[in-house]
């Protein structure tokens, strides 16, 4: 193959939109589908050598796999022992086990069937796992197991466009049925991938008489621009709520194509593409993508959440440094050294990094530093909020429809007893507690129907939660029926337009005389809340662990609950502030309460624990249900 070093900018073209998305989500909103142009540029480029390979008779599965271990390995081994390394100085015994189970799986390349098993709402956050990026060389490669074999077997008897374009529909289709019953399968599931990787084996593919390097300059122009827009909707439209892969990525995927088989000579590849800045980039996206996470994740952890501009910089300059010394001294070296040794040698470090992982998986917490002990029982807190909220019964998740609330999600005796009516998303499942404890000691009767990202707000979309909208029009429509004494309703706010709430209010007075009663934003923190109380206690050895702390909040949290407050005030319902239940301008917010087993008052960011929710609902008892 001619070397194209316009392959290579639009390498660093991705690379550069990951980087920019992990490192502030709001500099490239749609960041995240660089891994998509990956996933065309790999199907392209390794679909041609094969082709040439097979062509020219000189193909052999142990040459393929050993170019793809000379390749991939070096960098990759590296990166997972420093993250082992830095794991075992810094992480806390369950998450220094979670990195055990995924420095393994990356060494057999299945990650991404790893974190599909531990995908959902109340899964660890995406921030507290350094090796998360790494499920897409799972996706790659399993898409190299397959596509080799199956076209030397067809090799002279069926062409490899028409396998690459029967491979890309029925991926595609699987990935639009997957997206709709579970959106992590259709994130991780090869199946749901491998189109991406196959489009770009068809470019690939195409004859000469269908390719436009071979056209008129005009048409060679007008592919490189019409990928370049595409690839520029992709970064600029699309966010991390996106119902993604879905139809969306047909963006990165479509404007990727376009951009490859424009050819080196279009203009845009030419004198953008080409540039030596660009492709030195391009050169190393591979080990830059590799550092660039586990840096900003571990540097995230020890913080206790947030890092400054200045550190987040610092720490992509690091990647950036690593990145290079990588390829300089290992990927470079290594892919073309002649030495017999060279593969076997990079094999046995990965059944090595492989089994580091399995030993920190299997006593992870025997190898994690020791702490003081009320420091430890903090790190290894942990809370399983399904049975509390209700999970499947009364607090749906995305793949269950309306009909799944049961009965018991509306108490119906004693029936002369007023009717509280629990409607939102998991901020207001997170109340359950609270409101149980709560009928012990003003008897009411208690109906909840509530969601996985489902808010009480009419007519919105919401792309991860295809049944929400049945639902919010399912208890509008019971609210006649059920004739609830007092509506509250809950959700994280700041992920939807408040300027819905309004009509929302309206509908429901529409419906029912009701009380309307609207709980604010809880506290937010920066970071799991037991981790934070732990930076701050290793920060202030000779300190006792605050009851309150202004230390980890999220810097809006003051002015985002002032916003709420006027939306509601302007629908006229009643407004129930949790921060003024849980917080003092001077002091912070509640960290831990008397009430309860739990005692911390959240076990991730900003959902409650059943100490923290029964310490907030009988802060706002009179609001939710004022004395009869």
């Amino acid at each position: 193959m001619t070397y194209r070093p316009d392959i290579d900018g639009l390498r660093a073209v991705a690379v550069l939109s990951v980087v920019a998305y992990h490192a502030d989500a709001a500099l490239v909103p749609g960041g995240f589908v660089g891994v998509d142009v990956f996933f065309v540029i790999s199907g392209f480029l390794i679909t041609s050598l094969l082709v040439q390979s097979l062509g020219d008779g000189s193909f052999t599965f142990s040459a393929f796999y050993a170019r793809r271990l000379r390749r991939l390995v070096p960098s990759l081994v590296v990166m997972l022992a420093a993250a082992a390394v830095a794991g075992w100085a810094w992480l806390f015994s369950a998450e220094l086990v979670q990195l055990g189970a995924h420095i393994a799986s990356s060494a057999v390349f299945v990650t991404n069937f790893v974190l599909w098993g531990e995908a959902g709402y109340f899964d660890r956050a995406a921030e507290d796992k350094p090796l998360l990026h790494l499920w897409s060389l799972g996706v790659e490669e399993q898409f190299y197991l397959v596509w080799p074999l199956l076209l030397w077997l067809t090799w002279r008897r069926a062409q490899p466009l028409a396998i690459l374009g029967s491979v890309a529909v029925l991926s595609f289709a699987a990935n639009i049925a997957t997206i709709h019953w579970s959106p992590a399968a259709a994130f991780y599931w090869p199946t749901s991938r491998f189109w991406e990787l196959a489009i770009g084996g068809v470019v690939a593919c195409l004859p000469p008489r269908m390719r436009p390097v071979t056209h008129a300059a005009r048409l060679r122009e007008a592919w490189a621009w019409t990928g370049a827009l595409l690839l520029a909707a992709g970064f600029l439209l699309l966010d991390g709520d996106a119902a993604f892969p879905g139809w969306w990525a047909l963006l990165p995927v479509a404007g990727t194509a376009g951009v490859i088989a424009a050819g080196p000579d279009a203009w845009l590849n030419r004198a953008v593409l080409s540039r030596r800045t660009v492709v030195v980039v391009g050169l190393i996206s591979y080990p830059l993508y590799l550092w660039h996470w586990p840096l900003l994740t571990f540097g995230r952890m020890l913080a206790g959440g947030r890092l400054p501009a200045s550190a987040t910089v610092a720490l992509v300059g690091a990647a950036f440094l690593l990145a290079w010394l990588s390829y300089a001294l290992l990927e470079r070296p290594l892919r073309h050294r002649p030495s017999r040794w060279v593969v076997p040698s990079l094999a046995s470090a990965l059944v090595c990094a492989g089994a580091c992982g399995l030993a920190l998986r299997a006593d992870g917490g025997a190898m994690s530093r020791p702490l003081p002990a009320d420091v430890q029982a903090l790190a290894d807190f942990s809370y399983r909020p399904e049975s509390v909220y209700r999970e499947r019964v009364c607090y749906l998740l995305p793949d269950q429809p309306p009909s799944a609330f049961a009965p018991e999600c509306t108490e119906t005796a004693p029936p002369d007893r007023p009717l509280v009516l629990l409607w939102g998303a998991s901020h207001a499942a997170h109340l359950t507690p609270g409101l149980k404890q709560l009928q012990s000691q003003t008897p009411f009767r208690l109906a909840q129907f509530t969601g996985t990202r489902c808010p009480p707000l009419l007519d919105i979309d919401t792309p991860t939660q295809p049944h929400c909208q049945d639902v919010n029009r399912m208890v509008l429509e019971a609210l006649p029926r059920l004739r609830p004494h007092t509506v509250l309703l809950a959700a994280r706010w700041r992920l939807y337009p408040l300027d819905t709430l309004e009509r929302t209010v309206k509908a429901i007075r529409q419906a029912t005389d009701a009380r309307i009663v609207v709980v604010g934003p809880v506290p937010h923190w920066d970071a799991r809340l037991p981790r934070v109380l732990v930076t701050y206690a290793t920060q202030h050895p000779h300190q006792p662990i605050p009851t309150r702390l202004e230390f980890g909040l999220v810097s809006y949290t003051w002015d985002f609950e002032r916003t709420v407050r006027d939306a509601v005030t302007r629908t006229g319902a009643q407004y129930a502030s949790a921060i003024d239940a849980m917080c003092t301008r001077r002091g912070g917010c509640l960290t831990q309460v008397p009430e309860g087993a739990e005692h911390l008052t959240a076990w991730d960011e900003a959902h409650l624990t059943a100490s923290g929710s029964i310490h907030l609902v009988s802060q706002l008892r009179s609001a939710i249900l004022p004395a009869q």
